[in-house]
């Protein structure tokens, strides 16, 4: 029985506060990023806001203006990614920095109009710690992201 209460307690925490070792507090959409994604319809928001940390594998340029992380997760986030992170971004969670690049897509100019992105751009190698929506994108076989981020710190 107390196995099952703690089961119980358990699934509570999670549905209500996200992973373990994720941090809500730090979860707010400074300057209304969220507002400057391009074609936001694609992305299925499963946590408004979620905290994860790791090893940056890759940053791509994006046409779109966005720079494209692939971050190797810390051991205690591994459950972020997904089949399809593991079959097209090499088992790497996806981090989308937007609007930090000159944008050679026509279709996604309007997108970045009005915003000036503040995030640091992190290089091969850093570890870092991330913030923003966790989505999965369904232009992209539903694999896992954190876009846009909302804090991004090099530890």
């Amino acid at each position: 029985m107390a196995v099952l209460a703690a089961a119980s307690v358990a699934y509570y925490y999670v549905s209500r506060n996200g992973p373990p070792g994720s941090d809500n507090s730090q979860c707010s959409d400074p300057d209304s990023i969220s507002s400057h994604v391009y074609n936001s319809y694609r992305l299925n928001v499963i946590r408004s806001c979620i905290t994860a940390s790791g090893i940056v594998d890759n940053v791509l340029q994006e046409a779109d203006g966005d720079y494209h992380l692939r971050l190797y997760l810390d051991s205690q986030y591994n459950s972020l990614s997904n089949s399809a992170n593991d079959q097209y971004q090499y088992g790497d969670l996806v981090v989308e920095i937007i609007s930090a690049l000159p944008i050679t897509q026509s279709d996604a100019v309007s997108s970045c109009q009005n915003y000036t992105n503040n995030i640091t751009i992190p290089s091969v190698n850093d570890h870092i710690i991330v913030t923003g929506p966790y989505v999965l994108d369904t232009n992209h076989y539903n694999w896992a992201e954190i876009h846009p981020v909302y804090t991004l710190t090099i530890s």
